[in-house]
């Protein structure tokens, strides 16, 4: 199947970094949020100190439980968030209730318009189809909850068959672990494809580059085995 992949150079969009500017990156925590989804990403972006500033972000300040227990503090609510240069947006069982919370939704509408790029990972894609940020646009989300997670975006050209979908401004990707991929592929697309294998190498991660594999898509009936 032919997958709806848009691939941008930075130097042509306003996502590039490569001004050496260190970039603000925002993680939207709820509760229920699924923790590899949030923490797989921030691994690699945190590992980025001289050229990545991460703030935490929720409803409200203070301790959010995730979907498996663990729980993340929230340095800012959406009040006193500062200007995001990267916005990272996670999936979970939680994200059935935050794509019904119209605060949350307008804070995302208004965060994603000023931001240089947003990022989802897993059902994290449902929220930004609520919030139409996604409408007319490609994007993906997990597969083993396709049904669930696409019913919310009527507007969206969901591609059934990707590892992730960059379409410039906002790049979206499959379920949870996929997230570490997009990460790298968003790393490499701003700073360097150097730097991105260095990352993977640092954390031991086998890089999947390749943005149409995506064997859970046939595992999940999702298009047909070859």
């Amino acid at each position: 199947m032919a997958l709806f992949c848009f691939e941008v150079q930075a130097a042509d969009t306003k996502a590039s970094a490569k001004d050496g500017k260190t970039l603000t990156l925002g993680v939207l925590l709820f509760p229920g949020f699924e923790l590899l989804d949030a923490y797989g990403p921030l691994e690699l972006w945190g590992n980025m100190k001289q050229r990545v500033s991460i703030v935490t972000i929720s409803q409200k300040i203070g301790p959010i439980s995730s979907a498996q227990g663990p729980q993340t503090v929230a340095t800012h609510d959406y009040a006193t968030a500062p200007p995001l240069d990267l916005l990272l947006v996670p999936g979970g069982f939680g994200a059935f209730k935050a794509l019904q919370d119209e605060t949350t939704l307008s804070w995302l509408r208004e965060r994603s318009g000023s931001a240089r790029l947003t990022m989802s990972v897993c059902n994290g894609a449902s929220i930004l189809a609520a919030a139409g940020l996604l409408d007319g646009r490609p994007a993906t989300t997990n597969k083993a909850y396709w049904k669930a997670a696409t019913r919310y975006g009527n507007n969206v050209k969901w591609v059934p068959q990707a590892r992730w979908v960059d379409d410039g401004s906002i790049v979206t990707s499959s379920g949870v672990s996929a997230g570490i991929d997009m990460t790298l592929h968003v790393i490499s697309r701003l700073f360097t494809l150097r730097l991105a294998e260095k990352m993977a190498d640092e954390i031991e991660h086998e890089w999947h580059r390749d943005s149409s594999w995506d064997p859970f898509a046939v595992k999940n009936g999702l298009v047909p085995a070859h």
